[in-house]
């Protein structure tokens, strides 16, 4: 029976929806595979990418090597325990050789020699590429050296001081390595996993006072662990962001909105999806290694990305999901406010940090309790900066300087350490300890030890060099000390044997771990050190609450100035907010930043652009119109405490990009690039250093038994002679009797 015509067109409209069904999802799975494959690959990818270079590490200016032998190691930090890929270290340098010669440089990893080259002609480069073995590095450091040598003469007793043999190891030498993502398991890896340049994500927009807080202290305790700190803050749509140096991996670059970015040095973001894209690329401007994690920022990166879920469709939804728990879990992350977590972000493992947890945080990271987070999560209730009392700090606990030279003709052995850190607010160093020991040479004339400390030589004596301890003590004056310090302690050796008839060889001499700073000093005077001396125990920081809105400036400007300043990132300090222009009242020791103080005896004013210093109008010691990106910075006295105010000089304030020093005066200029002068604009002498009362006569009478080896042997030598001529005398006396 054949069908009614409207039947037939019943069953046919059925039939096509099929076909165009069937048609419309084979068309979909081939756009849907490339996209499901690329996702697929990124999830499996978890490799991290690193670039450290010697700026990174604080090295701006060229490492120089001259005279016959001189040695230098850098310490590269690499995550801790984590085994590396790829990697190479990539040296920069050239050199000079004017005086001619045999000129040889040996460049070493972790002490083994891996490249050597002799240097020819009058000048030239020097630069080489050495690979670096993967071995996981327990420490959390790599150790680049680099040593240097330059033969004159044919005969070994020639004079070999040649001042036109010269290398020098450029700043843009670099590591490059690679680590796996999934190897970092805990906050102390994650730490340590921190490039020479550490960053910081907060929230775009305005921040609320306590994830302020939290962001400056977490700043200070990277620049505290000798890294530089960059603050980064979530971009929102409509903002334009540096592209330039993004890598669109090839699976994903005709793949919207990852396409958009190929190509651009800066993109203006059109919508939330593109924003989302940036938190999963790996080498995205916006990546991080610590999160202020509070709900606003955690929000704004859970909407980021769900809008960029989206966009990606059903189909490859699962394929999402899994690559977003691998790169970016901070989005599905929920972090206490006294919380620390480890997450991922951009495809690199962060610490997310509680809005509240700054203080905790900063104190958590320093180096005493580092090692006991081993674990990805922790919730913070309490953490004490000093848990012993101590009257003394070893220095082996401020670097990672090897305690064993080779010395030939000099070696240098250097320590940093930040002054509020290393005390922890009890008082100040006052005296340094050194316990040294040199093996003996073939030369007869001794080795000498010298020790300085930012450059102020404090100490020399001249060696047994018989192997065994030598003690050399020596008090730190006031005017050497600083809010960051160095302290080196140079061995000279003389290199030639006597009459010439062996070859110079390099001796091992040693700084042994019984070697401290003594603490017990403290400082009196309203100049900048004694401001440091009191801000030791804590202080208040007071910002005027426009820096809320200007995190990516101001948070690196707080840092700067507290560091400058002493300010312990812990919990014995505050951060108070203060309208702008309104004084705020002075209670203990503070720093104020672009607010005034009660009460406060200034010693420099600004007026719009104009900086005048000194209170005298006919005796100023500087009155200038016109100044702008600099900032005026004094120590003052307000209502029985002392501080420093940081004042911003014309329209737009000014964020320090290198550390900030003040020691001996009271009135600074700051710059982009640090202090530019330092004067003391009350005219009085810098302060003077109290001791603890120990610095008497017993302590005059242990140095002397402690150097009793200098006095010993003259003492009994005279003795002898003068028991010797009682003898005489007596025998003498006895004949005259007879």
């Amino acid at each position: 029976m054949t069908p009614h015509p409207a039947r037939r067109a019943a069953c046919a409209i059925p039939a096509g929806l099929v076909a165009l069904t069937l048609l419309s999802s084979a068309a979909f799975a081939q756009t849907a595979d490339p996209l499901i494959s690329a996702l697929q690959e990124r999830a499996q990818d978890q490799m991290v990418t690193r670039e450290v270079t010697l700026t990174d590490l604080g090295v701006d200016a060229p490492v120089v090597f001259q005279g016959m032998d001189a040695r230098r190691d850098i310490y590269v930090p690499v995550p801790a325990g984590v085994p590396l890929s790829d990697a190479r270290f990539v040296v920069d340098a050239d050199y000079l050789r004017g005086d001619g010669g045999r000129t040889t440089m040996v460049v070493s990893v972790d002490g083994n020699p891996v490249f050597s080259r002799r240097l020819e002609g009058e000048q030239g480069t020097a630069n080489t590429t050495v690979d670096v073995s993967g071995k996981p590095r327990p420490s959390g450091f790599l150790r680049f050296g680099i040593a240097w040598s330059s033969v004159i003469g044919e005969d070994l007793c020639s004079d070999e001081r040649a001042i036109g043999n010269v290398l020098k190891l450029l700043p843009t030498s670099h590591l490059i390595y690679s680590y796996n993502a999934s190897y970092v398991r805990d906050l102390s890896t994650a730490w340590s996993a921190m490039p020479g340049a550490g960053s910081v994500l907060v929230a775009g927009g305005t921040l609320a006072k306590e994830s302020f807080d939290t962001a400056w202290r977490l700043g200070l305790a990277v620049e505290n662990a000798g890294k530089r700190i960059v603050v980064k803050t979530l971009p929102s749509v409509g903002d334009e962001v540096d592209v330039s140096g993004l890598d669109v991996p090839a699976s994903l670059r005709v793949i919207a909105p990852f396409s958009n970015f190929v190509g651009a040095n800066t993109y203006r973001l059109r919508d939330q999806a593109e924003v989302g894209a940036l938190l999963l690329l790996p080498s995205s401007p916006i990546g991080a290694d610590i999160v202020v994690a509070d709900p606003i920022l955690l929000s704004q990166i859970r909407s980021a990305l769900d809008a960029l879920a989206g966009r990606m469709g059903g189909p490859a939804m699962a394929a999402f999901n899994d690559w977003r728990s691998k790169s970016a879990s901070l989005g599905n992350a929920v972090v206490a406010t006294d919380e620390l977590s480890l997450q991922t972000l951009a495809g690199r493992p962060v610490i997310a940090v509680g809005a509240g947890a700054g203080a905790k945080a900063a104190q958590l990271f320093d180096s005493f309790w580092r090692g006991s987070i081993s674990a990805g999560n922790v919730t913070v209730r309490s953490v004490d900066a000093k848990p012993t009392p101590r009257d003394s700090i070893p220095l082996s606990t401020f670097g990672n300087a090897a305690g064993n030279l080779e010395v030939l003709a000099r070696g240098d052995w250097v320590v940093n350490f930040d002054l509020a850190a290393a005390t922890g607010g009890t008082s100040l160093p006052n005296r340094v300890n050194l316990d040294v020991a040199a093996a003996p040479g073939a030369s007869t004339t001794e080795p000498v030890a010298a020790v300085f400390l930012n450059d102020v030589l404090l100490a020399a004596k001249r060696l047994d060099a018989t192997g065994h301890p030598e003690h050399l003590s020596a008090a730190i004056p006031v005017y050497a000390l600083g809010a960051r310090n160095t302290l080196r302690v140079t061995f000279q050796r003389q290199p030639v044997s006597d009459r010439c008839r062996e070859t110079p060889q390099a001796f091992p001499v040693a700084v042994l771990p019984s070697s401290n700073l003594e603490l017990g000093g403290s400082v009196s005077g309203a100049d900048f050190l004694g401001v440091i001396s009191a801000m030791a125990g804590g202080g208040r920081v007071v910002i005027p609450d426009t820096y809320l809105s200007t995190a990516r400036d101001s948070v690196v400007r707080v840092v700067r100035a507290a560091a400058a300043a002493g300010v312990p990132p812990g919990t014995a300090s505050t951060l108070d907010v203060n309208p702008p222009g309104m004084p705020f009242k002075v209670s203990g020791s503070f720093l104020g930043l672009d607010v005034p103080a009660q009460g406060a005896d200034l010693k420099a004013h600004v007026e719009g652009d104009r900086v005048i210093v000194g209170n005298d109008e006919k005796a100023r010691i500087l009155d200038i119109t016109g100044l702008k990106n600099v900032a005026l910075v004094q120590a003052v006295h307000a209502d029985g405490s002392r501080g420093i105010l940081w004042q911003s000089i014309g329209p737009k304030p000014m964020t320090p990009q290198k550390a900030v020093r003040l020691s001996r005066g009271d009135v600074a200029i700051v710059g982009v690039d640090g202090t530019l002068i330092e004067v003391s604009a009350s005219g009085a002498a810098p302060g003077t250093v109290r001791v603890p009362e120990t610095e008497g006569a017993v302590a005059t009478l242990q140095r002397l038994w402690q150097n009793s080896a200098e006095w010993g042997l003259p003492l009994g030598v005279g003795a002898a002679a003068v028991f010797f001529l009682l003898l005489m005398r007596a025998s003498y006396v006895r004949r005259r009797g007879n």
